[in-house]
């Protein structure tokens, strides 16, 4: 190329080929005189775009066309700058593949530099494509930053002809979409920051180019039709861009969005539900009010084109449109929920929205929903929040807005908020609600997760200590914030149950506020005792102070800056009524952050897991302990400091009956999230995982001599590694290959690879309807230490395994489907010293296909059936609470993977053959029923070449229409207890159950 090259237009692309040829196009007719190349970087496109791209790109522009393609997708911001370096214009363009140029778009934008020296970038209006009501309407004319510092577009959805997008603006951020700059100041200020994905980088760039005094701009007299968002995945890295931009340059930007609202004659409004919106004066409104009661729709459409923020003639429009059919209908009320964002209109739009299929405007109603779905105690502490920011950098007014708010949110609470909640709940409980969402967790907590309050008659439990048991809270406390600690005592004196005391031992506290609180509490109830500690000794010390204090048979362990829920010790008497025998109470527990929500619930298995206990502590919070047995184990110890509760727990369980140990499926306790606190990671207390180590090392050691503990690879959680018997048992190993015989070779030859463990034999079980000559060639190629076992044709399952174990001579059975294969060295060992020990029935282990787990174990959810967990899941993503990767006793197996003893399987009568498909999930319940434990170990892996529907077994479930067993169903319906009542599983994790939801007050 020769001659001067005035800008250099950048497009970054990936797929969309459509889309990046209307741009090309457009492009073609609308520069064909300007001296500008057209670089288009390809980030590793799979579609027709590797193909078309350099042929179009030549035709339109010839040697002003250079077509860049990468090995692999580099993103927006590499692609983009490797563009920049490629460029030779003086100004660059960066445009995104999904935009139109219209003509005339170009000139204007290149002349801004001239007119104004002091911007560093320029850019044109964008247009949204062409809907009803007002043809083309705004996207983007600019980037404004509200009192938060966050930024959105400056009157999106305005029509594109309002006199409000005529008019010259100066802004800090505007987007990158099409962004004009000198390409020097571009490569001075360090091009776009490659630490962002997708997003965001534009407005870093930009905070970073306003803090060195540029201003930038948007040229109303340059427009370009803009499709946004269609890169796929292009909203997915959103909330790890907007934390980097956080940390990095949000804090160069100033509000302004006030400021522009009021160089248009128009004020920055606090909405009901604490959304930010422009508004008109309210005067205006009123005489516009007045026009609009006796004008036509097509009057009142009119009006708002030039008072786009008229939110009364929006209304107006919609309610004059109501009988109106098809997209015209939903695409005005999508309009009005971008100008005026609330519930109510989403819940509107929401449904209308699926009926009509049209999924981009329900997305965005529903995301809307999501949005708002937030707790009360959110909303009230979000309110206190913005006043004190907007006092501070001296937005009065607003701040009164949110003091107004305050004054009326009980009205808001009774008129908005639980209307609104209630729709919403109504709306998704058939929708799987994810206990990690924040929003869902929210909706459950108020449509069914909620305890049951006291009763409106006087409980027996609470008339007198007498009728009841009574409490001794633990609480150790050290320089905790003032509001954390009140907090936390209030929510011991909102107890719904009476029959308690409050034992605070102050650690030396060196802030004189703590005293001022402790003794103000003190002073108003009998019930709080305060034992000042003349030194400090960490909390193991200041716990058995409070504990030495104790006058009550239950203790119960709270943290200074945690939160009871207000029915919990009425609860956990209830539960110790209903069970006396109880040595251990424990609930279910979430988080909850200092704005007031409440989040990643813990809800616990109720059958007693003495696996994962090795793992990690899973009783937690709240646990509700009998006083005189910790005194009779010497308390809390020094020496574990950060697992000081969990070493206690290993201590006081050991040796008892896991019956005693009740656990209530119900959020008790709400455990605080906060810098430095291992409700947000547990290894922000560096002594934790250390400390763990020893406690349950010191544990195992006398379980298992010989054990060692070590922290599960990328998890702050840990596993037991087991010593093998002295003497070693000989191994069975059973494969069930049914027609799969040709398999065998290469099963048998991963076997021979990767184990390690001597003392083994092989069987394999095979059928007669396998060809001869396949049976002859296996023949020839496997060891003759090998036994082929035929079996007639039509044998099940059960008739299967009984028979292998029948003709195998080790006392280890080890069974395994048609092609199931180890991964790991060492599987066998790991699986051996598993199963000999005391009180374990039978192990399984990990399965794969691919990358991802078959599932890991069975266990029976909220719906009372036996279902498959984890299935799908990445074999290395931490899952719930890490338990895909750690042991754990589940409530059965299959007969892909199951190791037990023959003593065993006789004891147990064997397989049973009235079950031809279930036999092995029935073989595990059994065990259950029995006391031995179905242990999950995913130390050992395995392969799975085929699908789980060609292997004999048929299912990865008993009640799988085509092969459920009468027998089955006759033996264990209304048998199975879930192992929360709160949790489905469901494919790769866990639903929250909604119904059943009269019942909250059962344990398991």
């Amino acid at each position: 190329m020769s001659g001067h090259i005035e800008a250099s237009i950048i497009i970054p692309v990936y797929n969309q080929w459509a889309f990046t040829r209307a741009c090309l196009e457009a492009l073609a007719a609308t520069t064909a005189d300007k001296a500008c190349e057209v670089i288009v970087v390809d980030n590793a496109s799979s579609d027709a775009t590797p193909e078309q791209c350099p042929l179009l790109g030549a035709q339109l522009f010839g040697a002003r066309f250079r077509y860049q393609r990468n090995e692999t997708n580099l993103n927006f911001g590499p692609a983009s700058n490797l563009g920049a370096r490629l460029a030779q214009g003086v100004f660059l363009v960066f445009l995104n593949n999904d935009t139109v140029p219209l003509p005339g778009w170009y000139q204007p934008l290149i002349d801004d530099f001239s007119a104004y020296p002091d911007i560093a970038a320029t850019g044109p209006v964008l247009l949204y494509p062409e809907s009803a009501p007002f043809g083309h309407t705004v996207q983007h004319l600019g980037v404004c930053v509200s009192p938060s510092l966050g930024v959105g577009h400056l009157y999106e959805g305005i029509a594109a002809d309002c006199e409000l997008t005529k008019k010259r603006r100066f802004f800090q951020v505007i987007t990158g979409a099409c962004l004009v700059m000198p390409r020097s100041v571009f490569m001075d200020i360090g091009m776009f920051d490659e630490g962002y994905i997708n997003g965001v980088e534009d407005v870093d760039i930009c905070a970073r180019l306003y803090s060195q005094g540029y201003r930038l701009t948007v040229n109303p007299d340059s427009r370009v039709i803009h499709h946004t968002s269609q890169t796929p995945g292009r909203h997915r890295h959103e909330q790890a861009n907007f934390a980097r931009h956080a940390r990095l340059s949000q804090s160069l930007l100033t509000p302004d969005w006030h400021l522009h609202l009021k160089n248009d004659g128009m004020f920055l409004k606090v909405g009901p539900w604490q959304t930010l919106q422009g508004a008109l004066p309210i005067q205006q409104c009123q005489q516009l009010d007045k026009i609009a009661a006796i004008s036509s729709r097509d009057e009142i459409r009119n009006l708002l084109v030039r008072y786009p923020l008229w939110e009364e003639g929006w209304q107006a429009m919609v309610r004059a449109g109501r009988d109106a059919e098809g997209p015209d209908r939903i695409v005005e009320r999508l309009a009005m929920l971008k100008l005026f964002p609330s519930p109510e209109r989403a819940l509107e739009l929401y449904p209308d929205a699926c009926l009509a299929h049209n999924k981009e405007v329900a997305s965005y109603a529903f995301g809307n929903l999501v949005g708002f779905c937030k707790s009360f105690e959110e909303y009230v502490a979000a309110a206190e929040s913005m006043r004190q920011w907007c006092a501070d950098i001296g937005m009065d007014e607003l701040a009164g807005q949110y003091t107004a708010w305050q004054a009326g949110a009980d009205g808001f609470y009774a008129a908005s908020y639980v209307p609104f909640i209630n729709a919403f709940w109504n709306m998704s409980r058939l929708l799987p609600l994810s206990p990690g969402e924040g929003w869902s967790y929210t909706l459950w907590r108020h449509g069914s997760g909620r305890p049951s309050q006291a009763p409106e008659t006087a409980d027996p439990l609470c008339a007198s200590p007498e009728k009841g048991p009574a409490f001794s809270i633990l609480m150790p406390v050290y320089n905790p914030r003032k509001e954390h600690l009140v907090a936390a005592i209030e929510s011991v004196l909102s107890q719904q149950y009476p029959h308690w005391e409050l034992c605070i031992a102050d650690d030396a506290s060196t802030d004189p506020v703590v005293r001022d609180v402790l003794e103000g509490y003190a002073g108003r109830d009998s019930r709080i005792r305060v034992i000042y500690r003349p030194e400090n000794g960490h909390i193991a010390a200041a716990t058995n102070t409070a504990l030495a204090a104790a006058r009550y048979p239950y203790a119960a362990l709270m943290d200074q800056d945690d939160l009871l829920a207000p029915e919990a010790l009425r609860i956990v008497a209830e539960a110790i009524a209903a069970h006396p025998e109880g040595l251990l109470f424990y609930s279910d527990e979430d988080k909850v952050s200092d704005d007031g929500a409440a989040f990643y619930p813990h809800f616990k298995n109720g059958k007693w897991d003495w696996e994962l206990l090795h793992a990690q502590n899973f009783v937690n919070h709240l646990g509700v302990y009998r006083t005189d047995r910790m005194r009779d184990i010497g308390g809390f110890r020094e020496g574990f400091r950060g697992a000081q509760d969990f070493d206690l727990l290993l201590r006081y369980t050991a040796g008892e009956d896991s019956a005693r140990f009740v656990h209530i499926p119900q959020v008790l306790y709400h455990w605080r999230a906060h810098a430095g606190s291992t409700a947000t990671d547990i290894r922000v207390k560096s002594e934790v995982e250390g400390s763990a180590i020893r406690a349950v090392q010191e544990r195992i050691e006398s379980l298992v001599p010989g054990a060692e503990v070590s922290v599960v690879p990328n998890l702050q959680f840990l596993r037991v590694k087991l010593p093998l018997p002295e003497r070693r048992p000989l191994i069975s190993l059973i494969l069930d290959m049914g027609e799969s015989l040709p398999l065998l070779e290469a099963q048998v030859s991963a076997l021979s690879a990767r184990t390690d463990y001597g003392k083994y034999e092989v069987l394999a079980l095979y059928s007669e309807a396998v060809p001869r000559a396949s049976l002859a060639r296996v023949q020839r190629l496997i060891s003759k230490s090998i036994r082929l076992l035929p079996h007639p044709a039509g044998f099940s399952q059960a008739q299967r395994l009984q028979m292998g174990a029948q003709h195998a001579q080790g006392q280890i059975l080890g069974f395994l489907s048609d092609g199931v294969v180890p991964l790991t060295k060492g599987w066998l060992e790991e699986l051996v010293s598993c199963l000999c020990r005391d009180g374990v029935g039978a192990v399984g282990g990990k399965l794969l296909q691919g990358r991802a787990m078959l599932h890991g174990g069975y266990l029976v959810d909220a719906s009372g059936r036996l279902t498959a967990i984890f299935r799908g899941l990445a074999s290395d993503e931490p899952s719930w609470f890490g338990w895909n990767l750690l042991a754990r006793t589940v409530d059965a197996l299959d007969g892909l993977c199951l190791f037990t003893t023959a003593a065993t399987l006789a004891q147990m009568g064997g397989f049973d053959a009235a079950m031809p498909h279930a036999s092995v999930w029935d073989y595990c319940l059994r065990l259950g029923d029995k006391g031995l434990r179905s242990v999950w170990w995913p130390f050992a892996e395995f392969f799975l070449p085929q699908a789980v529907e060609r292997t004999g077994q048929q299912s990865l479930s008993p009640y799988n229409d085509a092969t459920a067993d009468p027998a089955f169903m006759a033996r264990w319906t209304d048998r199975l207890v879930p192992f929360n009542k709160n949790l489905l599983a469901r494919g790769r994790g866990w639903v929250l159950f909604t119904g059943g939801a009269d019942d909250q007050t059962g344990t398991t």
